[in-house]
């Protein structure tokens, strides 16, 4: 029997098809131009990941069935201890207009953002959906975008393309002390204002 998709989330779960196509399709590009073996390892990975959601994602469409249950959460392979503050901070260089490839700088920044955006698009499109397997293969999409963000974060973290700047220690306790914790059921609220 034919699912009766409603229009908006069939054409969200249409778009999402055409963000794993360009993405599989830019992953396979840069790991071909890649000269980092890790990085190249990375984009393989998330190329496999991508083709399980595609086709997932075709199956749910084409009343194939498919079993969301789990099966397609992308883990991280990434172990290293993310670097906090600037003092790793590698130099990072001007574009180049004439650039007939990529370096694995641009390449891992383009990855990070492409993770990054699909993540939060992801979110969207699931809060679009009616259909319950629609909205789990959006949510499991999204979850497996910022799953392969955070990884290419990882990687470049520990080239030191990207770090995390940090806060003064007395700046983030101020920030952090301004809230209040909330009060337990059955007793009333009290607020505390710092001076």
């Amino acid at each position: 029997m034919a699912v009766n998709f409603a229009a908006h989330e069939l054409l969200e779960t249409t778009e999402l098809l055409r963000k794993l196509t360009a993405d599989i399709e830019m992953h396979a590009l840069c790991a071909d131009m890649t000269e980092d073996s890790e990085l190249e390892g990375i984009l393989r990975r998330h190329i496999q990941g991508m083709d399980r959601t595609y086709n997932s994602a075709l199956n749910l469409l084409q009343n194939r069935g498919v079993d969301m249950a789990g099966t397609n959460v992308y883990h991280t392979h990434a172990h290293h201890r993310p670097h906090v503050g600037v003092e790793n901070q590698n130099m990072i260089p001007a574009p180049d207009n004439q650039a007939k490839r990529l370096s694995d700088i641009t390449i891992s920044t383009l990855i990070l953002n492409s993770h990054k955006a699909g993540s939060m698009q992801g979110m969207v499109w699931a809060n679009e959906c009616v259909d319950p397997e629609l909205r789990a293969l959006h949510t499991t999409s999204a979850h497996n975008c910022q799953q392969m963000a955070y990884e290419m974060w990882q990687f470049m973290n520990a080239r030191g393309y990207y770090d995390a700047p940090s806060m003064p220690r007395n700046v983030a306790a101020t920030m952090t002390q301004a809230f209040q914790p909330a009060p337990s059921p059955g007793h009333p609220h009290t607020q505390h204002y710092m001076s």
